[in-house]
């Protein structure tokens, strides 16, 4: 698919990777580990630069972190301040006495990483809960987290206090805030539900769709996304409960007024196997997701057409995509131990792009040439001006 591949960078590391961001245009940090107690496999947070011109992954700054206590299971890099915030989560025996020092700050300054301070967003006992979900909003002014156990807490990042007391779902899968930071999208398995950011009421429940009104769908991720003329849309990957395919469904949101109620949405499939990753670049134009046959696909974000698919793009299961602020950069993590970086020169999308959008048009001039020369061949035999033997 495509005419165009990426270059890829790649770095081995000696753990399994769960979530990964870019602290800077050209640093990225990667974290995940065994977990509490499995001494064979390390806790760890990495720190890379990216050395496009050498092609390298070189490593900055490496932070070996408690093996009694979990590993990342999510981060997220503030979008303005060298910050990132990792899901962690404290030892066993502060876990059941309710002592959960499950979100984590580190200074990255130039790549190095510092732990600043440590707070919790989980009054959960149980050792098998985790921050599945930990994002930054546009501004950097807000922070969503989102536990395994379906509780998710919304902060303001100057103080780290909640914007309202956090609240419970079933099946969280993803959350993400509005670019006018006035929303909350918590997508859970059944139904994606628009909170507001300023006390948590819920402006609206979008029930997962039906394929053909019969085939139950699942939702997986959700992001919203901006172009260039401040058009914004709200996008959700589904996945058929029944079979291995993956879909992208996009409400067009309005740019005054209220936003909500959003009606019909856009959708799309996109993918032949069930989604697993999915991200949006800064610019809002290309949508990237990762599937289970271990591909990484891009889609045009606004005729959710696809723009090309790197194949076997990692070894085993991919756990998280991110792409840099300038939209250069689309890093990728999997259970491989594995980091990549795909270079991505916009010229090459806008390639592809016009490469997919004119295919079709070429393909139906030829037939119609083709039907063309048929009738005049028809009609030349019918006027006895060609003669066949």
């Amino acid at each position: 698919m495509g005419v165009f591949r990426p270059v890829t960078i790649r770095n081995k590391v000696d753990f399994p990777v769960y979530g990964l961001d870019f602290t800077a245009d050209d640093i990225l940090i990667a974290g995940g580990g065994g977990g509490a107690n499995r001494s064979g496999v390390k806790n760890n947070l990495v720190s890379f630069k990216i050395d496009p011109a050498n092609r390298k992954l070189e490593q900055v700054d490496a932070m070996l972190l408690s093996d009694k206590e979990d590993c990342p299971m999510s981060i997220a890099c503030h979008p303005k301040l060298p910050l990132l915030v990792a899901g962690i989560n404290s030892s066993e025996d502060e876990i059941k006495q309710g002592h959960n020092l499950n979100c984590r700050v580190f200074d990255t300054e130039y790549g190095k990483l510092q732990l600043k301070s440590a707070l919790s967003t989980s009054t959960c006992k149980s050792v098998d809960e985790y921050q599945r979900v930990t994002r930054f909003s546009r501004s950097g002014d807000y922070l969503v987290t989102g536990f395994s156990d379906g509780k998710i807490s919304v902060l303001k990042t100057h103080d780290w206090t909640l914007c309202f007391p956090s609240l419970r779902f079933k099946n969280v899968q993803d959350i993400d805030i509005d670019i006018r930071e006035e929303h909350v999208a918590v997508a859970t398995s059944s139904a994606l539900i628009i909170l507001s950011i300023q006390d948590g009421t819920v402006v609206q429940v979008i029930d997962s769709p039906k394929l053909n009104r019969n085939t139950a769908c699942e939702i997986r991720a959700c992001r919203y996304g901006v172009t260039s003329k401040g058009e914004e849309t709200l996008y959700a990957i589904v996945n058929p409960t029944s079979r291995g395919r993956g879909f992208v469904c996009a409400w067009k949101l309005k740019k005054r007024g209220h936003q909500y109620p959003v009606h019909k949405a856009r959708t799309a499939g996109i993918s032949r196997k069930t989604i697993t990753s999915f991200s949006i670049n800064p610019t809002g134009d290309v949508l990237a997701y990762a599937s289970t046959d271990l591909s990484i696909g891009f889609i045009d974000a606004q005729g959710l057409k696809p723009l090309l698919k790197v194949e076997k793009a990692h070894g085993f299961a991919i756990t998280s995509l991110a792409f840099n602020p300038s939209g250069q950069f689309l890093a990728s993590a999997g259970a491989d131990n594995c980091c990549k970086v795909m270079m991505i020169p916009k010229q090459a999308i806008q390639d592809n792009r016009e490469y997919f959008f004119t295919k079709p048009l070429f393909i139906v001039l030829d037939m119609l040439l083709f039907a063309l020369w048929m009738h005049i061949l028809v009609e030349m035999v019918d006027g006895g001006t060609l003669s066949i033997y």
